[in-house]
């Protein structure tokens, strides 16, 4: 096993079983920084695979792609604390940061376990790391106030999952000093594999641009249904709903370019996150064949409303939706058309790499051959 010391382990009782959080380190994970998890020994066993914690690699993404240089630097903001801010141009898709947790916590922890038993744990893997690792552990902002630990992983946390679909917090120290804006530049992804959280560009950022991210929004993961899943945080809130949570639960008032906007800017703005959620409610209803015509007028109304809104992450899902949705209806022309967006939104959110890329090419390259083509009858459709 990759663990540089032994678990310390904590058992919980649950109304159907007994399982047990512990904390799991490892000293030499990227290049010596190490990484703590507080987890369960099922999650771990899924973890430790990894062949980054066996070794002193190199920090790369799947792709083996590496940052040569920093694309960014920190600087001081205007009463939002230091801020990360681009120092080149960087294009959209473009890895702009290869970072590693230094810890993550099973968000059942948080739940599960008694507060005391909980700040036991927490003290415990933090002890584990080395002192230079905790001290940039503690030297990240707080907002909450309380238990000094507690507020630095509610404010600075990222959240991913581990062992299948296991939900956890992560701190990623570089990535917390990007501030949150209700229309990001910037977006994540958490390989599991590398153990890397990949921060890259939704849009094309210029010199000297902050980097943003939005506030509750999940890192990327694949999306099992398409025509249900939802990912939105308070990013598709109306402006009044986002700051009142943003105010709860991150103890600050937004700024960002579309909330300090003119009032008729942001009555525009939610206008069409009402409109968006209206078509949201009726799409499950129009899967029916009869209704395809109906479904591909409101998802194309529905991904021009995103445009417009600046809405980057979601575009990807409901132009591949729209794909299927023309294929069904024997459109070559249009399923071209889309699917050709589609793979390119995907190569965005998803990477160059993806599966979700790779299954648009797919389609791309034998559109009447594709399973959708023709409602399932695969080339029938003249």
């Amino acid at each position: 096993m990759p663990w540089t010391r032994n678990p310390f382990c904590i058992p919980v009782k649950s109304d159907s079983d007994q399982e047990e959080f512990c904390t799991y380190t490892n000293n030499g994970f990227a290049q010596g920084r190490g990484i703590t998890f507080i987890t369960t020994p099922n999650v771990a066993v899924s973890v430790s695979v990894s062949q980054h914690l066996k070794g002193d690699q190199t920090p790369q993404n799947e792709e083996n792609e590496r940052i040569p240089h920093p694309l960014y630097e920190p600087r001081e903001t205007s009463g939002r604390g230091i801020g990360l801010y681009a120092t080149t141009s960087i294009h959209a898709g473009q890895i702009i940061m290869l970072s590693s947790p230094v810890l993550v916590i099973n968000r059942n922890a948080l739940d599960q376990l008694s507060r005391s038993l909980r700040h036991k744990l927490q003290r415990k893997a933090l002890a584990e790391i080395s002192a230079e690792t905790r001290k940039i552990f503690f030297s990240l902002a707080r907002s909450k106030g309380g238990e000094e630990i507690d507020d630095i992983i509610q404010t600075n946390s990222i959240r991913l999952s581990l062992g299948g679909d296991v939900g956890h917090l992560a701190v990623v120290p570089e990535a917390a000093r990007i501030n949150h804006a209700c229309r990001p530049n910037s977006y994540y992804r958490f390989n599991t594999t590398t153990l890397l959280l990949e921060v890259f560009a939704l849009r094309d950022i210029d010199d000297g641009e902050e980097l943003t991210f939005s506030c509750k929004h999940s890192s990327y993961s694949r999306l099992t249904n398409l025509l249900t899943h939802t990912t939105y945080g308070y990013s598709t809130q109306p402006s009044s709903t986002r700051q009142k949570l943003l105010k709860q639960h991150w103890s600050f008032t937004c700024t960002c370019p579309l909330c300090s906007s003119s009032p008729s800017s942001l009555s525009a703005s939610n206008e069409r996150l009402r409109q968006i959620s209206e078509i949201q409610t009726i799409l499950p209803t129009l899967s029916p064949p009869s209704k395809l015509p109906q479904l591909a007028t409101n998802l194309i109304k529905l991904i021009d409303l995103y445009s417009k809104e600046d809405l980057i992450v979601e575009k990807p899902k409901y132009e591949e939706i729209l794909v299927y949705t023309y294929a069904q209806m024997g459109n070559e022309e249009e399923t071209r058309y889309w699917g050709e967006r589609a793979q390119k939104g995907w190569e965005i959110v998803a990477g160059k790499g993806s599966f979700e890329v790779r299954r648009m090419e797919g389609l791309l390259g034998d559109v009447r051959g594709h399973g959708a083509w023709g409602g399932g009858r695969g080339g029938e459709v003249s």
